[in-house]
């Protein structure tokens, strides 16, 4: 990578965590620690100062902090979920700031709630395509939001970097978990539908029927709120702490109704986890997969998975 590289990033940062946010703190840290210039334009709902993350604030104050950025010649990189309008808002401010930065922008698509929003009617993929092309390069994380699109020259690849993610110190709660469990499972969950929250503890419940000392970990926004036996919620965790939960347990699971590409699930095989996931978005090779909706079948995939050789680190760059 150049090091006189100047790029800006413009999508969520934590916190909170999960989604586009993790991908975009994951891509800033890579960045910086190659020597390029990269800082972030935060546009989530956390917005905290941090060195090199600038809060984005008000429509007025986004639009001066991408002009003032574009005037200083740092490329624009927008991740955004191409699921909503201010999604595509967002989308055509950025690649308004390429043109004036003389270095056309480049924007990744990341929700799997995407192509049924953009397919909602035929209006809404024209506006899509038409922002689209004004753009340097665009990139999506699957195959079903780039055939939603229609249009040529976008690019499918995985928002993950190949470094070996590195765990942190366990959260409190945590060691004591492992040792009652056998097995132990984990998750990332969030308060929206399409994480599938119910459905896992529905599904956990039938493992705990054949398991009874099974356990299972969730991280996330809201999994502290969550009151089932055997269930742990650690909250909302800073991701070497999400990663220490990840690296501890015997399986995890994804048992989300829509995705993109999943950070969560390729950095579970990169740390040799078995992983059950949902046969939704992109799964890498080595995960085993279950339909969505489908409690009875997650259960299954569960008990399955205990004791599966999932020393799958090289397929987490597939």
């Amino acid at each position: 990578m150049a090091t006189d590289l100047k790029l800006l990033l413009v999508g969520d940062f934590p916190p909170p965590s999960g989604g586009v946010a993790t991908h975009v703190e994951e891509l800033f840290h890579a960045v910086r620690a190659e020597g390029g210039q990269c800082d972030v334009l935060d546009v989530g709902k956390g917005q905290l100062a941090a060195s090199g993350v600038v809060p984005a604030g008000s429509m007025a104050r986004f639009a001066a902090l991408l002009a003032w950025y574009s005037a200083r010649a740092f490329r624009i990189h927008l991740h955004t979920s191409g699921a909503n309008p201010k999604s595509w808002l967002l989308a055509s401010a950025c690649a308004a700031a390429g043109r004036l930065a003389r270095r056309p922008a480049t924007i990744t698509l990341h929700s799997g709630l995407g192509p049924a929003w953009i397919l909602q009617s035929p209006a809404r993929g024209m506006m899509a395509r038409a922002i689209l092309r004004q753009f340097g390069r665009v990139i999506a994380v699957n195959g079903e939001i780039r055939d939603a699109l229609g249009i040529c020259g976008v690019e499918v690849a995985p928002a993950f970097s190949s470094r070996l993610p590195r765990p942190g110190p366990p959260p409190a709660g945590l060691t004591e978990l492992r040792a009652a469990a056998a097995p132990l499972y984990c998750a990332m969950i969030a308060p929206q539908r399409e994480y599938g929250a119910a459905i896992l503890l529905r599904a956990f419940q039938r493992v705990r029927g054949q398991r009874p000392a099974a356990r299972l970990a969730l991280y996330g926004r809201g999994s502290e709120q969550v009151q089932a036996e055997g269930v742990r919620g650690f909250g909302e965790l800073p991701r070497p702490q999400a990663l220490a939960v990840t690296a501890a347990c015997d399986v995890f699971v994804r048992p989300t109704l829509a995705d993109g590409d999943s950070l969560s699930v390729r950095e579970a095989l990169a740390l040799g986890r078995a992983v059950v996931a949902t046969r939704v978005g992109h799964r890498p090779a080595g995960v085993r997969l279950v339909e969505p909706a489908d409690a009875e079948a997650l259960a299954l995939g569960m008990l399955e998975a205990i004791g599966e050789d999932a020393r799958c680190a090289a397929s987490a760059a597939s």
